[in-house]
């Protein structure tokens, strides 16, 4: 799909993606003097490489500062370069880029490689030098337009004349710009990290030893085929036999252990957190310990690990374990959760566990006096809902009731959302207690759906009604028991309560980035609807598109208050989609002013077909329809109708 792909491996706590250059100030501001001198000591280095970038490409090879970073078109050898210091505890990420790729003689290469041969970078200068060099012109132009950000080169044989690692590697390169303040040109040169990868992928520390084994054993990929010089022998093979012994002594802690046996079975589930960073194959171990410890006396024994607490609390696990014992009757056998290993184990290693946690900290945490705050001051606007909802109901005023919930039934709902949305406690007992300021809202909200039931006789309305209560008197007791204890173990002061002002903490949200040049004659979209009006006053939509085929289109339908009526899909065919007969609920839509959505999602819930061709950032899609905030890139059209009888 995409020729023009790049990778880069290295571990994730070298936060930045740098040329070596730019590591010391003493290097950057020397860049001249580091190339120059290099070319001066080794001239007969150098004789068969006339241009810059060639020298910089032997430089790199041999460790000298350049501003260029070091890339492979291949991405297990990426991989590779991420896992490849075991013992550091520090994940490893590969960083995937496509961009434009430039050949050697390109105009921008030629550029950037010369900027690191100058000790002077005024315009006059780097006009003079290219013309020198290069026998060719470049504007002032050009020159601030290509100096301000990097490129990448194209893989090429030509390139691996230089540097004999490439070959080993299908390496090829990135070369860094330089830092532009107004019109000028400063020494400082740029990390990588101003052109944002398509794609991050974390390989958890945990796994790093297992997948560089699984290089070796099936890609031939190891120290000695990544390096060719002779010395990476040595450390290929002490790091290959060398035996490495774990104690599991105080690893990890049992936190939960529940009995979930039926008639069937004796089950029991177990829950585990680690106290230190281990490798899969030794939290694998603790997973069978565990599960001995338990099997004897039971039929189905589930284990899972997460890597702390806070893991703990999302349930975001780094490896399920299951047991079942072989002589129980197939029809209380559980599904199993994996393959069965040869012990007779079997294992789920989860594979978005570490960047879930990262998410979770970023978007999910959130301070416990905010949390606080945020619950407490909602449910004072909540509490006379819930006061005026059971009152009526306890002096049986069910026709008060009823016209009261259905009066504020979206006000309900949006409490309940409104609970839901305002984060998590790293303290477990303290979400349960959050937890409470949800449930009181769900309970009001079951109550408005018992009342909306018609089949229901008022008795049995009655009933289900009486139970919602009740559970929403418990969970009110509770919130009101337990406000002042909770207020005190956070340390919240009556100061810092009435300070917070709700209405203006906002959450933190993830926002998509465009990582991919977006192409300019790329397909401007269009949509032309057909919206014909059927007896029974429900709606035919149907249209034309400029999409390519296989497009996935969802229409929304909304009243003019903006309330959701009705919803179908589309793909589009030949450049034509039809979503069918549309009303609300099924029936006809009422008299008035109405609107229809169409929206294509995000690209990873379409078709492969038709991202091959709109790209997997909808880079070949362009025109105002098309929006590239939130969670990714969409496209969305609106169109206004009216029913007029």
């Amino acid at each position: 799909m995409y020729s023009n792909v790049f990778y880069r491996g290295q571990l994730e706590k070298y936060k930045s993606i740098t040329s070596s250059i730019s590591r010391n100030e003493g290097y950057t501001i020397n860049e001249s003097a580091v190339f120059n001198e290099t070319v001066d000591m080794k001239s007969i280095e150098f004789t068969d490489l006339p241009t810059p970038i060639e020298r910089l490409s032997k430089m790199q090879h041999y460790g000298i500062p350049t501003r260029l970073v070091d890339l492979s078109v291949d991405p297990l050898i990426a991989l590779f370069f991420a896992v490849q210091n075991v013992d550091d505890d520090s994940h490893g990420n590969v960083y995937v880029f496509i961009q434009p790729e430039h050949k050697l003689n390109d105009k921008r290469i030629k550029l950037l490689s010369l900027l690191a041969t100058l000790d002077t970078l005024d315009i006059k200068t780097i006009k003079n030098s290219f013309s020198e060099c290069y026998l060719d012109e470049i504007t002032e132009e050009e020159i601030i337009e290509f100096a301000s950000g990097g490129a990448f080169l194209k893989h090429s044989m030509e390139l691996q004349k230089s540097n004999e690692r490439l070959y080993c590697q299908k390496g090829t390169f990135a070369i860094c710009g330089n830092k532009i303040i107004g019109a000028e040109l400063q020494k400082t040169v740029l990390p990588l990290d101003s052109i944002e990868p398509t794609m991050q992928i974390r390989i958890p520390f945990e796994h790093k030893k297992a997948i560089k084994k699984e290089l070796d054993d099936k890609y031939d990929i190891n120290e000695t085929t990544i390096y060719p010089e002779f010395p990476s022998v040595a450390d290929y093979l002490k790091e290959k036999y060398r035996k490495i012994n774990f104690d599991l002594h105080d690893a990890y802690n049992i936190l939960k252990v529940q009995d979930i046996s039926h008639a069937g079975a004796r089950r029991c589930s177990i829950v585990a957190v680690l106290n230190k960073f281990l490798r899969i194959e030794e939290i694998k171990q603790i997973g069978i310990q565990i599960i001995k410890h338990y099997k004897e006396k039971n039929d189905v024994v589930w284990v899972y690990i997460a890597k702390n607490g806070d893991d703990y609390i999302m349930k975001n696990w780094m490896i399920r374990g299951q047991w079942i014992r072989e002589s129980l009757e197939e029809k209380f056998k559980p599904l199993l959760i994996g393959e069965v290993d040869e012990l007779g184990y079997i294992w789920r290693f989860e594979k978005s566990y570490s960047t879930l946690a990262d998410y979770y900290d970023e978007y999910a945490f959130v301070d416990d006096k905010i949390l606080y705050t945020q619950n407490m001051k909602t449910f004072d606007e909540f509490k006379p809902h819930y006061e005026y909802m059971l009152n009526a109901f306890e002096s049986e005023e069910m026709k008060d009731l009823e016209d009261y919930a259905f009066d504020n039934s979206s006000k309900i709902t949006k409490f309940f959302l409104k609970f839901g949305d305002y984060g998590h406690s790293g303290n477990e007992d303290f979400n349960k207690y959050l937890s409470n300021f949800q449930e009181i809202a769900l309970q009001l909200d079951n109550v408005v759906l018992w009342l909306k039931k018609e089949e229901l006789n008022i008795r049995s309305k009655r009933y289900q009604i009486s139970k919602c209560l009740k559970d929403a008197k418990l969970n009110f007791d509770t919130i009101q028991e337990q406000s002042l204890y909770w207020k005190k173990t956070i340390n919240l002061s009556d100061e810092e309560y009435n300070e917070i002002d709700i209405g203006k903490i906002e959450r933190k949200e993830y926002q998509y980035k465009q990582t991919i040049p977006i192409n300019a004659a790329g397909l401007e979209v269009t949509f032309d609807l057909t919206i014909s009006q059927n007896s029974g006053n429900t709606v035919n939509i149907k249209g034309e598109t400029n999409l390519f085929d296989n497009a996935s289109l969802m229409i929304s339908l909304k009243n003019c208050n903006g309330l959701l009526l009705a919803q179908n899909k589309s793909l589009v065919d030949k450049g034509q989609f039809d979503f069918g007969r549309l009303g609300k609920k099924g029936v006809g839509l009422d008299r008035g002013k109405y609107k229809a959505n169409i929206t294509l999602a995000i690209p990873s819930v379409q078709n492969k077909e038709f991202v091959q061709k709109a790209g997997i950032e909808y880079e070949n899609l362009i025109g105002e329809f098309v929006d590239r905030s939130g969670l990714g890139p969409t496209v969305s059209y609106t169109e206004e109708f009216e029913i007029i009888f």
